[in-house]
C-alpha cells in the first residue's frame, strides 16, 4: 500500500474541511463574538504547528508507523501503553464522528428514518473502501477534494450579494484577547486531527515532500475556515451564529439568487458526507492497522471488522444530540487536544531527536 503526496494533500484537506466547517463555527462565535476571525486565524496557526510537530516526529523514523517507532523512543512498556491509549481514542472519536454526521443528516434529510439505519449504511460504505487499503481511500480523496472545493467556490459566488463589509468591524471584541483565545480552541482542536499523519508517512513514496504536503493541506483548510467565518459574520453578524447549531447550514438555506437559485443546502449535505467518508476511512484504517501491529496480527483486515463493530457501538451509545455534539467536544477540547494531539507528539519529537543525535 502506497500513498502519493498528492493523495496525502487531498486526504488531509477532505478530512479537515467538512465536519470542521459544520461544527466549529457556532462555538467559535459563541466564545469570541466579534473576534471570531482572529480566533480562527489563531486556530489555523496552532493546527499548522501541531501538524509540523507530528510530521517531524514521523520523519525521525520515516519507514515506521507510529506503533512501530514509539517503543523505540521511550521503551516497550511505556510506548505500548501510549499506543493503546491512542488506538482507544481513535476508536471513540470515529464513533462520535459517525454519530455527529448521522445526527446532522437525520435532521436535514431523513428525519423519518431510524437513526441507526443512517449510521449503519454509512459505516458499511466506508468498510467497503477501507478493506481495499489506504490507497483506495487516497484515490477517493483525489475525487472528493476537488468536489468540496467546487462547492466552496459555488457558495462564495452566490453569497456575494448578501455580504456586508461594515459588519466585520471592530475586529477585536470589547473584552480583549481572552474571548479570542477561548474561541480559537474548538477549531484548533478539530484541525489538529491532522496529527494522524504519524500513521500515514510510512506509506508515502516520496517522504521528502511529506512535511510540506501536510502543512499545505492543513494550511489551506485554515484559510477556508477563516474565509467561512468572515462570510458568516458579514451575512449574519456576530450574534446570530452564536445561537445556531449549524450556522453554515443556515447560510446555505438563506442563499437565493433572483428567486431561481435556491435550496443549496443539498450541496452542503453531499459535500459534508464525502468528507466524513474520507475522515472515517482514515480513522478506521489507522486504528485497524495500528491494532494489528500492536498485537502482531498479520492480517489487519480481520481487525477491521472488530474495530468497525466498536465504532458502531460508540455511535449508538449517545442518547441525545447534546451528548455527542456538546459533551464530547468539551472532552476533546480539554483533554484530547492538549495531551494526545499536542503534548505527547511534542515530547516524543524532543526525546526522539535527542536519542538520534546521541547515536
Amino acid at each position: 500500500m502506497k500513498l502519493t503526496n498528492y493523495q496525502l494533500f487531498w486526504l488531509l484537506f477532505s478530512m479537515e474541511s467538512g465536519m470542521t466547517i459544520l461544527l466549529v463555527i457556532g462555538p467559535t462565535f459563541k466564545a469570541a463574538h466579534q473576534g471570531a476571525p482572529l480566533a480562527m486565524l489563531l486556530a489555523g496557526a496552532v493546527s499548522v504547528l501541531a501538524t509540523y510537530i507530528a510530521a517531524k516526529l514521523s520523519l525521525l523514523y520515516p519507514e515506521d508507523t507510529f506503533v512501530e517507532y514509539v517503543p523505540k523512543i521511550i521503551g516497550k512498556w511505556l510506548g505500548n501503553t501510549i499506543i493503546f491509549a491512542y488506538l482507544l481514542t481513535w476508536t471513540v472519536v470515529a464513533g462520535i464522528v459517525l454519530r455527529e454526521y448521522a445526527d446532522f443528516v437525520h435532521m436535514a434529510l431523513f428525519n423519518k428514518t431510524p437513526l441507526w439505519v443512517v449510521i449503519l449504511i454509512m459505516l458499511l460504505v466506508i468498510l467497503y473502501a477501507v478493506h481495499g487499503g489506504i490507497h483506495i481511500v487516497g484515490r477517493c480523496s483525489e475525487v472528493i477534494g476537488p468536489i468540496v472545493v467546487f462547492n466552496l467556490i459555488l457558495f462564495r459566488i452566490f453569497s456575494l450579494k448578501d455580504l456586508h463589509l461594515d459588519r466585520l468591524l471592530p475586529l477585536m471584541p470589547a473584552a480583549g484577547w481572552m474571548p479570542v483565545l477561548s474561541g480559537s480552541s474548538p477549531a484548533a482542536s478539530f484541525m489538529s486531527e491532522s496529527v494522524m499523519i504519524v500513521m500515514l508517512i510510512a506509506f508515502i513514496g516520496n517522504k521528502r515532500k511529506a512535511l510540506s504536503t501536510g502543512l499545505w493541506g492543513v494550511g489551506i483548510v485554515a484559510v477556508v475556515l477563516l474565509n467561512t467565518v468572515i462570510d458568516t459574520i458579514m451575512m449574519l453578524g456576530s450574534t446570530v451564529p452564536a445561537k445556531l447549531q449549524y450556522p453554515v447550514y443556515t447560510i446555505s438555506q438563506y442563499i437565493s439568487v433572483m428567486e431561481f437559485i435556491q435550496n443549496l443546502d443539498i450541496f452542503l449535505v453531499v459535500g459534508m458526507s464525502f468528507t466524513v467518508f474520507v475522515k472515517l476511512g482514515l480513522y478506521l484504517f489507522i486504528t485497524s492497522y495500528g491494532t494489528a501491529q500492536l498485537f502482531h496480527i498479520r492480517n489487519w483486515r480481520r481487525v477491521l471488522w472488530i474495530v468497525a463493530s466498536l465504532v458502531l457501538a460508540v455511535a449508538l451509545f449517545p442518547r441525545t444530540v447534546d451528548e455527542s455534539q456538546v459533551m464530547f467536544p468539551l472532552f476533546w477540547k480539554n483533554v484530547v487536544f492538549p495531551i494526545f494531539l499536542f503534548g505527547i507528539p511534542l515530547l516524543l519529537w524532543i526525546i526522539g531527536g535527542i536519542r538520534n543525535r546521541m547515536k
